[in-house]
């Protein structure tokens, strides 16, 4: 499971850019690599062990490769909280665990595609060109998972 999620966040990432650098050192500005990362790559909640792990590390290769490639091609991540896409239709259906995490979420609602899609421009454009190695949290404010899944004690 650990070694799923991390071949397919981190390792896939890796072979992802070092495909594109050739071809971004082409362009005059170089360009820009935004990899999505998680909330929960940084703040621990129950039973995401393995995804927990790989986010957090992609967010870390984030700000390694960032160095490797300054100056001419930023890298940058995204960490989204609760999103709703169909990852979370599950929750976003569910009436109990919907009103769990809004609740949970400091601005009281789950987040939106166009939010995650807002920073992913504004790290792209010019707006965000003195930008390299951040992670940015699209993530309503929260600092621990506004839910944590229901696991068997030990």
């Amino acid at each position: 499971h650990l070694t799923q999620a991390f071949d397919f966040n981190v390792t896939n990432a890796h072979a992802l850019i070092l495909a594109a650098v050739p071809h971004m050192l082409r362009n005059v500005d170089g360009g820009a690599v935004i990899n999505i990362t998680s909330t929960v790559g940084r703040a621990p909640g129950r039973a995401y062990a393995a995804y927990g792990t790989a986010k957090g590390a992609l967010a870390q290769y984030t700000r390694l490769i960032a160095m490797d490639l300054n100056p001419k091609i930023r890298v940058n991540g995204i960490a989204p909280g609760a999103i709703l896409t169909s990852a979370l239709d599950v929750v976003a259906d569910d009436e109990n665990m919907r009103t769990q995490i809004e609740s949970a979420t400091p601005l009281h609602r789950l987040g939106e595609p166009e939010d995650v899609a807002a920073a992913a421009l504004f790290l792209a454009s010019p707006a965000g060109s003195y930008l390299t190695g951040k992670i940015i949290e699209v993530d309503g404010g929260i600092v621990t998972p506004n839910l944590d899944l229901p696991i068997p004690d030990l």
